[in-house]
């Protein structure tokens, strides 16, 4: 079991379900789901996530912020954040995950507990509209320079009608079936018309 001072969660089996239990007692009852073994997610309201990664971060072995990622439930006018945090010498993480509107979407930076937060922020904020205050670089540019259209990796954004306005067909192109290729160009049963 658990050990504050040692910061130790004895093996890394037991890992994900000792944390679990800990943060249980001290945030109350949330779902979890065991992914696999060494992956634990875990859903919580949008208010706890800062006391309880901060908690993750300075009392426990899980001080490493692996990845935080978007899933847009436009069907359900949300997006989900998750956050995969890691406790390296245990060969566990855990994804803490929370839904919030898509409508004004904003969340509390986490830069301040990883520094690297700063990039995913930046990412979020500028391929899902997503603003984070108090995270150095919201609003300058990451991979879209002189982008005007609505955020990319939001549902609504049409791929397809914003490639054909941008880049229009240009004489001489043409297409190809892929299959059809392979077959010609090496002889592969099944592919030939």
């Amino acid at each position: 079991m658990f050990d504050i001072k040692q910061k130790n969660l004895g093996q890394s089996g037991d890992a994900g379900a000792d944390i679990v239990t800990l943060l249980q007692a001290r945030f109350g009852a949330f779902p979890v789901h065991i992914q696999r073994r060494g992956l634990v997610r875990i859903d919580i309201a949008q208010m706890d996530i800062i006391p309880l990664l901060s908690y993750l971060r300075m009392e426990t072995p899980f001080v490493q912020l692996t990845h935080m990622t978007v899933i847009d439930w436009i069907e359900d006018g949300e997006f989900e954040l998750m956050y995969l945090v890691t406790a390296p010498k245990l060969l566990t993480s855990l994804m803490i995950c929370f839904r919030f509107p898509r409508e004004g979407a904003e969340v509390e930076s986490v830069f301040n507990l990883w520094l690297q937060a700063e990039t995913y922020e930046q990412e979020i904020n500028e391929m899902f509209g997503i603003h984070f205050p108090g995270s150095p670089r919201q609003g300058i540019p990451f991979i879209l320079e002189g982008w005007n259209d609505i955020p990319p990796m939001r549902r609504e954004f049409d791929t397809l009608a914003y490639c054909q306005r941008v880049h229009p067909d240009r004489p001489g192109r043409s297409g190809e079936d892929s299959r059809a290729y392979i077959g010609r160009a090496f002889g592969e049963k099944g592919y030939l018309k």
